[in-house]
């Protein structure tokens, strides 16, 4: 019988099936499998106004590390309800008799702004209303500095958020701009039936314009007490500059609130403009001037923090600013300084932090200020940027602030027409431009792309600077030494995208050409650059040329390099017996195609050629390797196949040795028996040279005369390419000939001049049947079958040529 169902058995299989426990949050409590759990939160929020301050900041971790995280993941009804309980009695928080109640309240208020942003619009107006009322208390900003902190940094988390809604809207409105009434309403119905809805900004800017009267108000206070003590406290000093941060917000708020862009249909007009800006905010800022000259007169560092954040403010304010309030003159001295004392400042981190603002807006308050108000200033920021390290983040700012004043594509002013004075610091911002590029490289890799993108951008707007100021450019590439010797630049290590712009200078930056032609040629030889850069950089030179900026025996000079230059690897592509090598044939071969390409585009063959035929001839001279050779020969027959240039004995001797190598590099590999790959490369080597035999029939004859005397054994009159040690074999030699004459023969084009050549190659024959019919000992058996089986294909081909008489075919046959 088998066990009876239920009891413990019953309890062990059902167990087995359900699924093993979450982990039990923080506290032992997991508030996500309660049904009622707004229920429970309606009983814990009623401890938001406890009077023990011990029950409070429990259920601040409450809600912080449980409640919180679970409602996240609740629908939007139930986290809507519940956050509405929790905000009512936050409010009334705010409102209790007791400060340290009122305190935690915004401290309650903080943690759910974080947590769920998008609530807070349902209850700004409410909550600025209570900070207008706390931050009013005198209690507060005389007594307790940390429960003054407590209050703004939840000020700035509010303000931050209106901040960011603000610019979401504005790109919601740039995407509605161009809709239809329909649509725009449709638009609208959306956003009223929303959760996160968008502030009621014309009630809300009145709260925030009292809120900057009480934060001047606070700040001039701090000013005060910090100026009187002997030393700098911590929670002052964080006082003070939370104050200055939230002031910064109103501001910016304001600022984007006077240029908010109007839309059809008066659905979003708003009433703010400068003027509203001038009485609302800027009348408030003449005692935080004030207070600026203050803390001018301090040593301490914190001090100069205090100022950086003063002069923030005001920097944004700048097209608004009148010079009869605020001082123009003085106040670009104040900023001035601020650029000459940052170099003291040893805290790297507080100087990135708080000078980064400062340089962004240095652009507008130079196109703002008045024009002998500027030197100074364009003097201190233009010794700030050199003193710049390329591994601080500030040069970030810099590389933009600089771009903003020499290009117009950001602000739609021409710095340099309007009378601003930024002209006489161009050079020397594009001096440093190099610089900065070439040590970032190794230091900073992100600013390189930055310093790239800009260089470009100045050679575009500006088509014909004085390169000159950016010379050590050249360096990117390479440095040519005395002896003609090339270094390599970082060039070939440089990021894809960096070298697309690099690349695309060369295009704008002419006049370094001249001196980059050799360095640049190095890199593209280099096995570390991709074919698709090396390809790119000679459609650019190709381009530049055509645009009337690149000389043309420079571009032949860059194009020949590399044709005679560049190191093929054949690899697999010829052989299958080496797999482990990379072949870059294919990509020689594209080369070769695009170099042809541009020669083809420059003009008059044949004076093309006359222009380069010096250099050309050298590099032929110098004996490269087969594929270079046929790369050089291919550009003789692009430009100007029937030349009489070729019509000299060392250019023959060249181009017989250049055949019989690749007759014998086949032949070897025939050997071990018919591969088709070795066949096609031959034909391919043998091409160029078939196009010149057929335009030039006295290359033709001399080159068999040549081949003549390479089968009696008078090598040295040819020219190997590879170095080879020519074999002593005759049957070696004949069959290396033959195999040329061959696949000449084949070339029905070539016929008519071979018949030329007639002679000759009846006295190859001849040779051959001579050397057949002696008894000598040099002649083995095995290499007489060889020559007789090379005489019979060579007479079958030549007879094909049709132009023998009957007496010459007489005596060519061989005895048996």
């Amino acid at each position: 019988m088998g066990r009876p169902k239920g009891g413990a058995a019953a309890s062990s299989s059902a167990s087995s099936k359900k699924p093993k426990p979450k982990p039990k949050q923080r506290g032992g409590v997991d508030f996500k499998k309660y049904k009622h759990k707004v229920a429970i939160i309606e009983k814990l929020q009623e401890r938001i106004c406890d009077t023990d301050k011990v029950v409070r900041e429990s259920l601040y971790s409450i809600l912080q590390s449980m409640i919180f995280p679970s409602l996240k993941e609740d629908n939007a009804i139930s986290t809507r309800s519940t956050l509405f309980l929790l905000m009512a009695n936050i409010l009334n928080g705010m409102t209790h008799l007791s400060i340290d109640i009122q305190l935690m309240a915004f401290r309650f208020l903080e943690l759910v702004v974080l947590n769920f942003p998008s609530s807070f619009s349902s209850y700004a107006e409410q909550a600025f209303n209570n900070f207008i009322a706390v931050l009013s208390n005198d209690r507060i900003n005389l007594h307790d500095r940390n429960k003054l902190n407590s209050v703004l940094s939840g000020l700035g988390h509010c303000l931050s958020l209106v901040a960011k809604t603000m610019e979401n809207d504005d790109i919601s409105n740039r995407q509605v701009h161009d809709l239809s009434a329909r649509e725009l309403w449709k638009c609208t119905s959306d956003e009223d039936n929303s959760v996160g809805r968008a502030f009621a900004m014309p009630n809300l800017l009145v709260k925030l314009q009292s809120l900057v009267q009480i934060l001047i108000n606070s700040v001039e206070v701090s000013a005060s007490e910090l100026c009187a003590k002997s030393a700098i406290d911590a929670s002052s000093s964080e006082a003070l500059l939370s104050a200055l941060h939230c002031l910064d917000i109103i501001c910016r708020i304001f600022i984007h609130e006077v240029k908010k862009p109007q839309l059809r249909f008066s659905i979003s007009k708003t009433q703010f403009g400068p003027d509203w800006l001038r009485s609302s905010l800027l009348i408030h800022l003449k005692n935080l001037w004030g207070v600026k000259r203050l803390f001018h007169e301090k040593e301490d560092g914190k001090f100069f923090i205090f100022n950086l954040k003063i002069a923030e403010i005001f920097l944004c304010l700048s097209a608004w600013i009148d010079s009869t309030m605020f001082p123009a003159e003085e106040f670009c001295h104040f900023v001035s300084s601020l650029f000459a004392k940052a170099k003291t400042l040893r805290n790297k981190d507080l100087m990135e932090m708080y000078l980064s603002p400062i340089i962004t807006c240095i652009p507008d308050l130079i196109f703002n200020a008045p024009d002998d108000s500027k030197e100074h200033l364009l003097e201190a920021f233009t010794d700030a940027f050199r003193g710049c390290k390329v591994d601080c983040k500030l040069i970030f700012p810099y590389l933009d602030a600089v771009g903003e004043m020499l290009l117009p594509e950001k602000t739609g002013t021409w710095f340099a027409e309007d009378g601003s004075g930024v002209l006489g610091y161009h050079d020397v911002w594009i001096h440093e431009l190099p610089r900065i590029l070439l040590q970032s490289i190794d230091k900073a890799p992100s600013v390189t792309k930055v310093v790239l993108e800009l260089l470009l951008r100045i050679g575009q707007y500006f088509p014909t600077l004085d390169c000159e100021n950016l010379r050590p450019f050249i360096k990117l590439f390479g440095v040519e030494s005395s002896s003609g010797a090339v270094e390599l630049g970082p060039f070939v290590n440089l990021a894809r995208d960096c070298q697309e712009l690099a690349t695309s200078c060369l295009y704008y930056f002419p006049s370094l050409l001249p001196d980059i032609i050799g360095p640049l040629a190095s890199c593209c030889l280099s096995d570390a650059l991709e074919p698709l850069v090396l390809f790119r950089v000679v459609e650019v030179l190709q381009s530049t040329y055509k645009a009337g900026s690149l000389q043309i025996t420079e571009l032949l000079s860059f194009l020949l390099l590399l044709m005679a230059r560049f190191r093929v690897h054949p690899g697999g592509l010829v052989t299958s017996g080496n797999p482990s090598k990379v072949s870059n044939w294919d990509t020689f071969k594209s080369l070769n195609r695009l170099i042809l390409t541009s020669l083809s585009e420059m003009g008059d063959g044949s004076l093309v050629l006359e222009l380069m035929w010096n250099n050309l001839s050298n590099a032929i001279a110098k004996k490269p390797s087969m594929h270079n050779m046929n790369g050089l020969f291919r550009i003789i027959v692009t430009l100007d196949a029937g030349t009489n240039k070729l019509m000299n004995e060392d250019a023959v001797k060249l181009i017989a040795g250049y055949l019989v190598d690749a007759s014998l590099d086949l032949s070897k590999t025939i050997e071990g028996g018919f591969q088709p790959d070795k066949t096609r490369l031959f034909q391919y080597f043998i091409k160029p040279c078939t196009i010149m035999f057929d335009k030039n029939d006295k290359v033709l004859c001399s080159t068999l005369e040549m081949l003549k005397s390479f089968i009696t054994g008078d090598d040295h009159l040819l020219s190997s390419l590879s170095n080879f040690n020519y074999p002593g074999e005759l049957s070696c030699r004949v069959c290396a000939v033959t195999t040329i004459l061959i696949f000449l023969c084949n070339d029905r084009k070539l016929h008519r001049n071979l018949s030329f050549g007639k002679s000759v190659i009846k006295g190859i024959l001849d040779y051959i049947r001579h050397q057949l019919g002696s008894s000598g000992p040099n002649v083995t058996y095995e290499e007489k079958q060889k020559l007789r089986s090379a005489f019979e294909q060579l007479k079958t081909k030549a007879l094909q040529l049709n132009c023998w008489d009957r007496s010459e075919l007489e005596g060519l046959s061989i005895t048996r």
